[in-house]
């Protein structure tokens, strides 16, 4: 990682130990201090989703209300990334505490990304789930419907990525849904750090995720249907990502499929050209099998 990265993680990592295990004992209060007051804003949680701050936070106070008598709280950073006043992180959290009178483990699979405001790094979004093939801890139920409405204007820079990316993006999974992964391997970045949390495949590294987008290609035999639903997105210099609804209609191992992805993707600059480095995507929490 570069310098700036490695003085930026220096500087949030332990804020953000700091607030969630805070949390995790019942206190939301160092939470909210680390996230922005601005538009946009958004979480996609492991039991509830929202966006903006009036929404979020009666929603982070709510959940510190879950837990109490926090033991450890770990985060494991495997990717980040800064440019200009746009950062994020990939990695894991590791939690010991107790939800709702009982004494839980659990870890969760984490993307955050920050803003840079009057100097200081504001959190604007938070994607987490459990890792893929490991159970879930059963937590309180909270709002996990898709998030619609019409989109606010983000910025001349943000718009113009927009208008880049988003037919490339809508390009490249139209395509796999109908079995072909070339305009997947072409959109994103070869150089690392490169990072996926998938719905059902995760990997690190592009000599991991290109045989593992290979494989995942040959599990779609035809898409009649995708809609992608921009919900925020920012960009600044070489940095930008986009969080947002994947409404697919396909057919996956042989049967039609009906369903809505919760997605952020991360997207680097490389050479002139937008290029993702990371993509963390799952079920939106009420189509979970239970």
């Amino acid at each position: 990682m570069s310098t700036e990265t490695d003085n930026f993680l220096a500087e949030m990592v332990p804020k953000q130990l700091a607030a969630d295990g805070a949390i995790h004992d019942g206190d939301a209060g160092p939470r909210l201090a680390l996230w922005s007051e601005n538009e946009p804003l958004t979480l996609f949680g492991a039991s509830l989703s929202g966006s903006g701050r009036a929404e979020l936070e009666p929603m982070f106070q709510n959940v510190a209300s879950w837990f109490s008598h926090s033991d450890s709280f770990d985060l494991e950073i495997i990717a980040a990334g800064v440019s200009g006043d746009l950062a994020y992180t990939v990695g894991y959290e590791h939690t010991t505490t107790t939800v709702e009178g009982t004494p839980r483990k659990y870890s969760l699979r984490v993307t955050h990304v920050y803003r840079r405001e009057n100097g200081a790094w504001r959190i604007v979004h938070r994607h987490a789930d459990f890792p893929t093939g490991e159970a879930s801890v059963s937590l309180p139920p909270g709002r996990s419907d898709p998030m619609r409405g019409e989109r606010p204007a983000m910025g001349k820079e943000t718009e113009a990525f927009l208008a880049e990316i988003l037919p490339k993006q809508r390009d490249m999974t139209v395509a796999l849904h109908k079995g072909d992964v070339t305009a997947r391997i072409a959109l994103w970045s070869h150089t690392d750090p490169t990072t996926l949390f998938g719905a059902h495949i995760s990997g690190v590294g592009w000599n991991d995720l290109e045989p593992k987008f290979r494989q995942e290609a040959r599990r779609f035999e035809g898409a009649t249907g995708f809609e992608f639903e921009v919900v925020a997105a920012g960009a600044s210099e070489s940095l930008a990502y986009i969080v947002g609804l994947e409404h697919s209609l396909a057919v996956v191992d042989g049967v039609p499929a009906d369903y809505t992805m919760r997605t952020t993707h991360v997207y680097r600059r490389e050479d002139g050209d937008w290029r993702i480095v990371h993509r963390h995507s799952d079920l939106i929490p009420v189509q979970r099998p239970r």
